[in-house]
């Protein structure tokens, strides 16, 4: 973070792509404070705007969460950060202004408490503003915050969907399961390495169709012959699946559409027993369940890349369990574990 409230980001972070169904940019652009004319009531009193802040805002306007809950949830969160904006600009120290943003109890709420605690010891000590904007732990810690959010964000955003679909979620019995953890990216301390979140997908993918392999889980022949069907393009659908999984290629909307109806088709038997909004549905929750965990995998390599250590990367992840739990006991349908029916 420079004097003026910047965060110099790595080349490796200015990517094209989304995390979830976030625009990559959007999320970023979160590290910076807005310039001081940016806030209509803040130090300036001018007219302002602030195009992160709005950017977000119209990301909810435009339907982002069904739950009305929900949609208050976040909208409460961005007013705390408007207004917390507020207080940091006017002040003059650059040490000043890092101590009212850790201290707030926005960023305990919505980033990642391990790494806000690590920072917070050290200004506690710190004297020399300069050696800390330039150090890496600054650096570190707002980008666990920031990712961190996104994290949070994505869990409302998994419990806002899948209480649109009670019946078909308690009727397949995973009312109390925290959705889609099993795709997080998790580290094997004795092996030294990290889970593939997009393998493990694929490889669920292939056991729904009947062609997964267990003891070969990145074996993606089966599901490629599936994908292409009547069409003699399986291996090319294969070394596609295969980027994909290795990380080379980020998946695009339609292809992965494409992917998830081959899939369907399979499991109907290539009949059309269900109706054609069961068929979409079906489709939407396969799709975002991968792009859930393709984003997820995608987060774990750049922050590998940048040089995050292994267990920091991991505190990151670890808040999607409990805000998954906050996320349902505010919408009303809180887990066995907090109580719920």
């Amino acid at each position: 973070m420079t004097a003026d409230g910047n965060v110099p980001l790595p080349e490796a972070l200015v990517e094209e792509g989304t995390l979830f169904f976030l625009p990559l940019p959007q999320l970023l652009a979160l590290l910076n404070l807005p310039a001081a004319d940016a806030l209509p009531d803040g130090a300036s009193g001018g007219a302002g705007y602030w195009p992160a802040h709005a950017q977000w805002q119209r990301l909810l306007a435009d339907g982002l969460f069904a739950h009305p809950a929900a949609q208050d949830y976040w909208q409460q969160r961005l007013e705390e950060e408007h207004r917390l904006a507020g207080q940091i600009l006017p002040q003059q120290d650059a040490l000043e202004r890092l101590r009212c943003l850790t201290l707030s109890p926005l960023a305990g709420e919505l980033g990642c408490p391990p790494a806000g605690e690590r920072l917070r010891r050290h200004l506690q000590e710190a004297s020399e503003s300069d050696a800390l904007l330039e150090s890496e732990l600054l650096l570190e810690t707002r980008l666990a915050d920031v990712f961190a959010a996104a994290l949070r964000l994505a869990a409302w955003r998994v419990v806002d969907l899948s209480l649109q679909h009670w019946e078909l979620l308690s009727g397949d019995g995973e009312q109390d399961e925290v959705l889609l953890e099993r795709f997080l990216p998790a580290f094997d301390a004795e092996g030294g390495q990290w889970s593939n979140p997009v393998e493990d997908y694929l490889a669920h993918l292939a056991g729904m169709v009947g062609c997964g392999c267990p003891e070969q889980p990145s074996d993606c022949s089966g599901l490629a012959r599936v994908w292409a069907g009547e069409r003699a393009d399986a291996q090319a659908r294969e070394h596609l699946l295969g980027a994909w999984r290795q990380g080379r290629r980020r998946a695009d909307a339609r292809t992965v559409a494409g992917l998830m109806n081959a899939v369907l088709r399979r499991l109907l038997g290539g009949g059309e027993r269900e109706a054609p909004g069961d068929l979409a549905l079906g489709r939407q929750l396969l799709c975002e369940s991968f792009r859930f965990a393709e984003s997820c995998a995608y987060l774990q390599r750049i922050l590998a890349r940048l040089g995050m250590a292994d267990g920091a990367i991991a505190e990151i992840f670890a808040v999607y369990r409990s805000e998954y739990r906050r996320a349902r006991a505010a919408l009303g349908r809180p887990l066995a574990e907090d109580g719920g029916a």
